[in-house]
């Protein structure tokens, strides 16, 4: 936490436990400094934070002083800033980032103290120094951000969200990624598929990372190989038309894969599109799963098979966790990962006995 704020916090708690009762003067910048043993500069931009918050008032040629009515200032006022870092091609209105900043929105309202939560969308580690926030909530980082990220943290609270190394010093909430999609594809695999095709997105961002390993995990376990030519990841979110120029030519052979797993629910829509322009069934001649459940997965025909993450509660979990580590709380575990949930539909099927398996 940086100097700034803990000097903040120990100056508000003197100000709640009545050592600076409403209408008294503060002491002089310098004498504040030595009192809580911080330099002359960290204690100014404390007692200027508490000004900004509504704790004090700065009366010209006369000083500092604890408002009469710091209680409700404070009541109404932001106490500290948290900005969702993402790139700048996140779209919010999906469903993915929208369901995820709801859970953040309605978890800020609810908290006290009050926090304002900015959004800040720029390519990530540069300038994240300068974004004026006492937290970081970075939205699924690539693998090589953590580093950077660690650096930055080491001057104030990063968490992460959607994304999670096991080795990283980050504070991250997840989805149980890589047990969802290995689920996923036992079920595919239960159903008697043996050529079964993932459409994943970029393997640099861990969340699809651990998607293909939970795939690569559930067909290696069932002694069954994993064929490169079934493997696209794709450089974007959206499965690129190149990638789905090589998923049409696979299924056009005689051996296609009788099953598809998409990491994504726009990818599942893609794929979906495809297979219907080639004429081929949903699930009689290909099965297919998804990942993430709006509420349209189930309105589609066939209605989706799907993972379903927590996205909203992850939303909220991240939040919380944040406000948490800027009130200076000690956090049991760094990474916290939600459980997600096999949403079985009609567009997957047992395999048919006319195909070769």
């Amino acid at each position: 936490m940086p100097r700034y704020i803990q000097a903040k916090t120990i100056l508000a708690e003197a100000i709640r436990n009545g050592n600076f009762r409403p209408g008294v003067k503060l002491p002089n910048t310098s004498e504040i400094g030595a009192a809580i043993n911080v330099s002359l500069i960290t204690a100014h931009k404390a007692i200027q934070c508490l000004v900004q918050e509504g704790w004090l008032r700065r009366e010209r040629g006369r000083g500092t002083f604890v408002r009469g009515d710091f209680e409700a200032s404070v009541a109404a006022k932001p106490q500290f800033r948290i900005a969702v870092v993402m790139q700048p091609s996140v779209e919010l209105d999906d469903f993915y980032h929208g369901a995820v900043m709801a859970g953040i929105h309605e978890a800020a309202d609810c908290s006290q103290p009050v926090g304002e939560v900015v959004i800040q969308k720029r390519m990530m580690p540069d300038g994240l120094g300068t974004i004026d926030a006492d937290a970081l909530l970075c939205f699924h980082p690539y693998q090589d951000m953590f580093p950077h990220l660690e650096e930055e943290a080491e001057n104030r609270v990063i968490v992460v969200l959607g994304g999670s190394m096991n080795n990283t010093r980050l504070f991250c909430v997840d989805s149980q990624n890589f047990e969802g999609m290995r689920e996923a594809v036992q079920h595919l695999i239960a159903l008697g598929h043996r050529r079964i095709a993932i459409v994943n997105g970029p393997l640099a961002a861990t969340n699809c990372l651990h998607r293909f390993e939970g795939y690569m995990a559930a067909m290696q376990a069932n002694g069954m190989s994993v064929r490169p030519e079934y493997v696209f990841n794709a450089d974007a979110a959206r499965s690129a038309g190149a990638v789905l120029q090589r998923l049409r030519q696979i299924l056009k052979e005689p051996n296609r894969p009788t099953a598809v797993v998409a990491c994504g629910f726009y990818l599942a829509l893609d794929v979906m599109a495809l297979l219907r322009e080639m004429g081929l069934g949903i699930p009689s001649d290909v099965s297919l799963v998804g990942f993430d459940d709006p509420k349209s997965a189930s309105l589609l025909d066939p209605p989706l098979t799907t993972v379903r993450q927590p996205l909203k509660e992850m939303g909220k979990r991240a939040y919380t966790c944040t406000t948490r580590l800027i009130n200076g709380e000690k956090m049991s575990r760094l990474v916290e990962m939600l459980p997600t949930e096999l949403i079985v539909r009609q567009s997957t099927a047992a395999v048919n006995n006319s195909s070769p398996r």
